[in-house]
C-alpha cells in the first residue's frame, strides 16, 4: 500500500510548517506528500519547499479548496489517498492505524476517526470566546480525518468545484449513496486548529450552499429510487 498526502494551502504560512511537522511524525510515513499552493500572497509555497519533509509543490492560480484538492489528487500516484488542511494536524499514529484497518478489512473503501478541535494559540482570550469547540472528540465526516483507496475515491468522483461551501459535506453523501463502505475507530485522526483565517471558517456554509446541498441530495435520492 502506498499512501499519497494531499494538502491544500492558501496563505497558509503561519499554521503549514507544523502541519507538514504533524505528517513527518507519523509512525506510518506517507509515501508521497503534495502541498498544492492556491495562488498564495505570502511565503507558503517557500515554507512548503524548504521543509526537512521535501514535499512536492504545486502551484496554481487561486481558485478554491475544492479544485487545489482535485488537482493534488490528479497528481497523486499513492494507492490509498489522505488529505490535510493546512492548518490542521494529525497524531502521530493516523496513518499507521488507518492503513493497517484498511489492510485487515479488505471489504472497506475509507477509514475516519475522532477530530479533536481546538482554538489556535496565536488567537486572543477574546476572539477565542467566538468559537464553539465541542468538549471531547466527535464523529470526523471530514477529509482531514480520512485515509481512502484511491479506487473508491475514483468511484465517487472529484469534489464539486462549484461547491465554494460543503463541498466535502456534499462528497461524502456522493460516497453514501454510491455505496463506499466507511469505517469511524474510536481514535482521534485530526486535530482541528480553529482561528479566523481557518478552511474551516472560511467554508461556514451559507444558506445558499446548503440549500444546493440540499437540492443534489436530494435528485440524487429520486435518482435512485
Amino acid at each position: 500500500m502506498r499512501i499519497s498526502v494531499v494538502i491544500p494551502a492558501w496563505n497558509a504560512a503561519a499554521t503549514l510548517a507544523e502541519t507538514l511537522a504533524s505528517v513527518a511524525a507519523q509512525t506510518r510515513p506517507a509515501d508521497e506528500v503534495i502541498v498544492v499552493d492556491d495562488g498564495s500572497t505570502d511565503a507558503t509555497a517557500e515554507i512548503a519547499s524548504a521543509h526537512p519533509l521535501r514535499p512536492r509543490v504545486i502551484r496554481k492560480a487561486h481558485s478554491g479548496a475544492p479544485a487545489t484538492l482535485n488537482l493534488g489528487i490528479a497528481e497523486a500516484t499513492g494507492d490509498c489517498l489522505a488529505f490535510l488542511d493546512a492548518d490542521d494536524l494529525w497524531p502521530a499514529g493516523k496513518l499507521a492505524e488507518q492503513a493497517a484497518i484498511l489492510v485487515a478489512r479488505s471489504e472497506l473503501d475509507g477509514v475516519l476517526g475522532l477530530v479533536e478541535a481546538f482554538v489556535c494559540p496565536s488567537v486572543s482570550a477574546a476572539e477565542a470566546g467566538r468559537f464553539a469547540v465541542p468538549p471531547a472528540p466527535q464523529p470526523g465526516w471530514l477529509t482531514g480525518a480520512l485515509l481512502i483507496r484511491g479506487a473508491a475515491f475514483a468511484r465517487v468522483g472529484r469534489f464539486a468545484e462549484d461547491l465554494s461551501n460543503g463541498f466535502a459535506i456534499d462528497w461524502f453523501d456522493r460516497a453514501r449513496a454510491a455505496g463506499l463502505a466507511f469505517y469511524m475507530p474510536d481514535t482521534v485522526m485530526l486535530r482541528r486548529r480553529l482561528h479566523p483565517g481557518s478552511l474551516a471558517a472560511r467554508n461556514r456554509g451559507s444558506d445558499s450552499a446548503m440549500l444546493e446541498m440540499a437540492r443534489r441530495a436530494i435528485a440524487r435520492r429520486r435518482q435512485g429510487a
